[in-house]
């Protein structure tokens, strides 16, 4: 009895330790089987989900870098308006959109090709109305020519029609205040030696300045704020050269080169009237 009993605990033993190798041995076959699908997996984690994520950081990124680019825009031209302000205002402009709306460029030159115009997307609902000032925190861009519901044309100083009232900044008081008149070039071209130091796409010009006046190279000229439409103290451009008489030799007249470099506006801001 006790013999049938130990081959009895024996035979058990050995069923055991046999059930034991087969499932450790089914394990390693199943381990080993599922190791590429494992392994593929790992690699798509680390060589494509990764990048995806990757992707999508730097557009988030680049999104909330424009939205910085924007928003510093848009405190140049709030702090270009409190400045101007400062000596007839006792208040500063209101820092939410100091009178400015902020628009994007959506193409350039209009449906039918018209040159030196800007198709914008700010329009009536934003508070656009035909005749606003047209800036950018480097200077004077133009004027709001046409007006829909969501948006605008601007026709741009170096179009020939649009006139511009300036101050030439001396910074000379004993030549006083001098005026002029700034438009664009249109079929005018500068001489060779000025286009040297020209270096502008879209060149203006300056007219109407008394004779005598002789200020230097590189004067600022602003707006002189008379006519009502442009604000004043706006950079426009500066002298490219000493002025020379007009054709009527009773005035003089300058080449300018404008503070926007117009082929790279992307944005511009609209000036909004109460």
């Amino acid at each position: 009895m006790e013999k049938k009993t130990g081959i009895m605990l024996c035979a058990c033993a050995l069923a055991g330790a046999a059930i034991l190798l087969w499932i450790a041995g089914g394990y390693a076959v199943a381990s080993e089987a599922v190791y590429p699908l494992e392994r593929s997996a790992t690699w798509f984690q680390r060589n494509v989900t990764c990048r995806i994520r990757t992707l999508w950081r730097r557009q988030s990124y680049a999104a909330e870098n424009v939205r910085l680019k924007r928003e510093v825009e848009l405190l140049r031209m709030v702090l270009g308006e409190m400045e101007r302000t400062k000596p007839q205002a006792k208040r500063p402009v209101p820092a939410e959109l100091g009178g400015w709306v902020q628009a994007p460029i959506l193409s350039r030159n209009g449906a039918t090709g018209a040159k030196n115009f800007l198709r914008v997307g700010k329009g009536s609902i934003h508070g656009v109305s035909e005749g606003s000032a047209v800036a950018s925190p480097d200077g004077l861009v133009g004027i709001v020519s046409d007006v829909s519901l969501h948006t605008c044309t601007v026709k741009m100083i170096t179009d020939p029609s649009v006139k511009v009232s300036c101050v030439l900044e001396t910074g000379d008081p004993d030549l006083g205040t001098m005026y002029g008149i700034v438009s664009g070039t249109g079929t005018k071209t500068v001489s060779q030696t000025e286009a040297v130091v020209l270096y502008a796409v879209n060149p203006l010009y300056v007219g109407h300045l008394k004779n005598g006046f002789k200020p230097p190279p590189r004067t600022r000229i602003v707006t002189s704020g008379l006519g009502g439409i442009f604000p004043k103290g706006i950079l426009v451009g500066s002298l490219v050269s000493s002025p020379r008489s007009d054709s009527t030799k009773l005035e003089q007249e300058g080449d300018v080169a404008p503070a926007v470099d117009f082929p790279a506006l992307e944005e511009v801001f609209i000036r909004r009237e109460n």
